[in-house]
């Protein structure tokens, strides 16, 4: 084996992982992979094959290039320019060009389309482990290297999540778009300027590409302030990535700004429960979008009639100020007793001087029974106007270990209904664990309601 061929090869996946990170940061949710690509490949030439044989090769299966593969590696690759006016009984590694890249089925696209146009290169081979999968051309990417990102964040906009969602509904699979929009940012970027707000952009960017998923996910910058994910996630997970994502949001900080960062997000989809014939999915796309951003104003406390009447006013001081330390509600004591298969739950919020008091009780489920309890004690705060229900209680584990309590609501005003996310993290006390998701979930909405408590 040529020693310096493996000297580059190797260093080739330096290249790659370096070009990838650049992009990506590990992982690459937003851009095609070469699976999508490659041309399968099941002849190739070996060091002491002749120019001649090469040739035969090359033109009775109409292909661009060749490679050079002995002992399970791919040595070079020979291509029909470097074997002119060359003797015909001329051996294959004496022509081959040596210095390339070799990628996987699962290397971004536009990671090879860099080091294809960098070195001046045209052909790349495709492995799997030690077997050879095929060929990937300059020719094949020239769609990906037109391909429209935003420089600043290295998203891609928004016809790339729309392509791919439009695909994914095309072959029977269930989406749910995620709009996010960051609070406030006219203002924001009018106090801090704009190099500020362009950090605070690439920060979220870079947040939301390293928490997804790009088995099952993609994600792009809308326009503005506004991002979207696409995903085949269930809608109640793609809520609790929304909420996730929306934390981590939060703890953004940065040196000049003294307020915090916060964001909306609204989703809609992952419900169809029948296949559809004639189906127009570009118009799906769009009409998940549209609801998931509308649900995301709502978020934000704007109706739909102000948000269609023109530009949004939106007032900074309901998102950067919290409520009066005495209007915040705490959780007193959190009861569950359980007798043979029924059970019983008690929660005592406070607010101010004033103590609230919710019961559930039922068959022994602690985790749902405490949500309950904690919802019957805030129905003094809740409008009468608004319904809200529990809808579920789940129990993950975190990245770092951590074991984490979550709580879906269904919050119902009139026609508009909104699945609110709550997550806290499950220490000594499970039961209080519990009614601190559902004050989580309810955050926002709570906030208004104890103005005029």
């Amino acid at each position: 084996m040529n020693p310096k061929a493996l000297h580059v090869l190797e260093n080739a996946v330096a290249v790659v992982s370096a070009s990838a990170s650049r992009w990506k940061g590990e992982r690459e949710p937003f851009m095609r992979t070469i699976h999508h690509l490659v041309q399968p490949i099941r002849v190739w030439v070996n060091p002491d094959h002749t120019v001649e044989t090469a040739l035969v090769l090359l033109r009775g299966h109409r292909l661009r290039g060749l490679p050079v593969f002995e002992g399970g590696r791919v040595l070079g690759i020979v291509e029909p320019e470097q074997m002119l006016n060359v003797p015909p009984e001329t051996p294959v590694r004496e022509v081959m060009t040596t210095e390339l890249m070799v990628a996987t089925p699962q290397t971004p696209l536009r990671a090879v389309a860099e080091w294809l146009q960098q070195h001046r290169q045209t052909i790349m081979p495709v492995m799997e482990g030690d077997r050879l999968v095929g060929l990937i051309t300059i020719f094949d990417l020239l769609s990906e290297i037109g391909r429209s990102y935003d420089p600043m964040t290295g998203l891609p906009w928004s016809d790339y999540l729309r392509e791919w969602s439009i695909e994914q509904l095309s072959q029977g699979n269930e989406i749910t778009i995620i709009f996010f929009d960051l609070d406030n940012f006219g203002v924001f970027n009018k106090r801090y300027g704009h190099v500020v707000g362009d950090e605070v952009l690439r920060r979220v960017a870079q947040i939301l590409l390293a928490e997804i998923d790009p088995q099952t996910d993609v994600v792009c910058r809308w326009g503005g302030d506004e991002f979207a994910i696409a995903t085949l996630r269930r809608r109640e997970e793609a809520g609790l990535l929304a909420h996730h994502l929306s934390r981590q949001i939060a703890n953004i900080h940065l040196p000049e700004v003294d307020v915090p960062i916060s964001v909306s997000y609204g989703y809609q989809g992952g419900k169809r429960t029948r296949e559809r014939e004639q189906v127009h999915y570009a118009a799906t796309v769009d009409n998940l979008v549209n609801l998931a951003s509308q649900e995301c104003l709502m978020m934000k406390g704007v109706s739909l009639r102000a948000a269609q009447g023109g530009q949004l006013q939106l007032p900074i001081q309901a998102v950067i100020e919290t409520p009066p330390t005495e209007k915040r509600i705490k959780i007193q004591s959190v009861s569950y007793e359980r007798e043979g298969r029924r059970a019983k739950a008690r929660v005592y919020l406070q607010v101010g001087n004033r103590v609230l008091e919710g019961a559930s009780e039922g068959e022994a489920q602690s985790h749902r029974l405490i949500a309950e309890a904690t919802l019957n004690a805030l129905k003094p705060l809740t409008p009468s106007s608004v319904q809200v229900s529990l809808l579920q209680v789940l129990e993950s584990v975190g990245d770092a270990g951590h074991a984490i309590i979550s709580a879906i609501i269904l919050w119902e005003n009139g026609e508009h209904r909104q699945e609110l996310v709550g997550s806290a993290l499950l220490r000594e006390d499970p039961n209080r664990a519990v009614a601190a998701a559902v004050l989580d979930a309810l955050n926002r909405p709570l906030g208004r309601m104890l103005e005029s408590f």
